[in-house]
């Protein structure tokens, strides 16, 4: 490929932080609030423009991992008082039954509301944030780093003691010249675009799955749906295996999750898939054409064939591909995926998760892996730390695990136990001088625990 020669050029530094973070998911979010309350001065980037992640971006239908399968809680502290913060501000009801039976409970949203309650909190907690704002390069020492930006205002840089990638992409990591267990094209969980239907009638759908009840994984009678303020539905395997043989749907699917409000005859869809490297801006954009080519199918796919829906219409699409995974790093430690199977326990764990191995096939009609694990597992620290590079941690789905470990753990509930895991170890690398690999996690195990964390014995 023919290449071209930029000219040097010297970039102003436009502010000195003790923290760093890239990346506004929920994962980010709560890394930097963790850092702030640990006395670290802290400046979030994030590459959209808002913050919230994934839950904002794709409407997410709801958050989970918050318990593992035999009821006990595996997040707190910090996203716990997330949690409160969006009850008053009517932004969800709190954790309600899962009707699927997939998991003990789920958090439903309000995405519009979501978004300016972290906002708010963000602002609260004397983060500063750039929106719109995407991080280019890195130099630096142990001591000082620092990223540069491009932005509206051009091209800056801010120095940091301490660095989060929190871009789920591992982006950071990657201009540092981390290492990863994945390396580029490799295999990936396949990308999304959710969308919401309006106008759906709930009490006429509900008689349909009354009706076919064997077409969907309940977790409790069908008649018990009724009545609620939420709906999760898991299933339609028989009308979208007809919607395709009849040509109406170009996805072949064997089921998908369908998430209803009652109160607003709404609900979100998640059904598209396109197998893409996310790291990849040409495989990103032809997904983005494909996927919506999707939505607009099975939107008529729900008024054609789906009881309930014959009014529906498209009332919103997610704003940008949705991604389930792309770069893994390689850490001081690799969280299992016997860790996972086994709910292991460790004596270095920062953070649990107990979501369920949820793994979506690439290239095929459903799920190649929904593995319930049997309790809640410790996530080591050292999965969080590069095993080389500069003084960065990272939190969220960029973590060092193997594939199936990655499918429970990148749930956005256990995204956020990380994020308190990793702003809290940044702020006290900013506040020592220590770097991030040679912290005593037994000091930071400490700190998570007084501040409300839950984390291993």
């Amino acid at each position: 490929m023919p290449t071209i020669v930029e000219p040097a050029r010297e970039t102003r530094i436009e502010g000195v932080y003790d923290v760093l973070v890239a990346g506004g998911g929920t994962a980010g979010v709560i890394a930097a609030i963790a850092a702030a309350r640990n006395g670290a001065s802290v400046l979030l980037l994030e590459r959209g423009g808002f913050l919230g992640g994934h839950l904002a971006t794709q409407l997410l239908e709801h958050s989970v991992g918050w318990f593992d399968a035999a009821g006990e809680p595996t997040v707190g502290g910090l996203a716990n008082i997330l949690v409160e913060r969006l009850k008053q501000d009517a932004g969800s009801p709190g954790h309600v039954r899962d009707d699927t039976g997939y998991t003990k409970v789920r958090l439903p949203l309000e995405h519009e509301i979501f978004k300016s309650t972290i906002t708010q909190w963000v602002t609260d907690e004397g983060v500063d944030f750039l929106t719109q704002t995407m991080a280019v390069g890195m130099q630096g020492d142990d001591q000082q780093h620092y990223v540069i930006v491009e932005n509206k205002s051009g091209r800056q840089a801010f120095a940091a003691g301490a660095i989060i990638d929190a871009t789920g992409d591992a982006d950071l990591c990657s201009l540092s010249g981390c290492d990863f267990l994945n390396d580029g094209g490799a295999e990936t969980q396949p990308v999304s675009l959710l969308f919401k239907l309006g106008g759906v009638n709930h009490s006429k759908l509900l008689d349909y799955v009354e009706a076919h009840a064997d077409s969907f994984k309940l977790g409790v009678e069908a008649k018990a749906l009724r009545g609620e303020p939420y709906v999760n539905l898991w299933g339609f395997g028989d009308l979208l295996q007809r919607g395709y043989a009849e040509g109406r749907l170009s996805l072949e699917r064997n089921e998908l999750h369908y998430a209803g409000h009652v109160r607003t005859n709404e609900a979100v869809i998640n059904v598209t898939r396109f197998a893409a490297d996310a790291t990849n801006a040409k495989e990103l954009s032809k997904a983005e054409f494909v996927l919506r080519k999707q939505i607009l199918e099975f939107a008529r796919f729900f008024r054609e064939m789906v009881p309930g829906c014959e009014d529906s219409f498209l009332a919103a699409t997610a704003s940008c591909v949705g991604v389930r995974e792309s770069r893994r790093i390689r850490g001081v430690t690799i969280l299992t995926d016997a860790d996972v199977r086994a709910g292991r326990s460790r004596t270095d764990g920062i953070a649990r998760g107990g979501f369920p191995i949820d793994s979506h096939d690439p290239k095929g009609k459903g799920m190649d892996g929904t593995e319930h694990v049997p309790r809640g597992y410790d996530i080591p620290f050292g999965a969080l730390v590069p095993d080389r590079g500069p003084n960065i941690i990272v939190a969220g789905r960029c973590i060092s695990a193997e594939r199936k470990a990655l499918a429970s753990a990148r749930i956005t509930g256990t995204c956020m136990a990380m994020g308190q895991a990793a702003g809290t170890a940044a702020a006290l690398s900013a506040r020592t001088g220590t770097p991030v690999r040679s912290l005593k996690v037994s000091e930071l195990q400490s700190l998570l625990r007084a501040q409300g964390a839950i984390i291993g014995t």
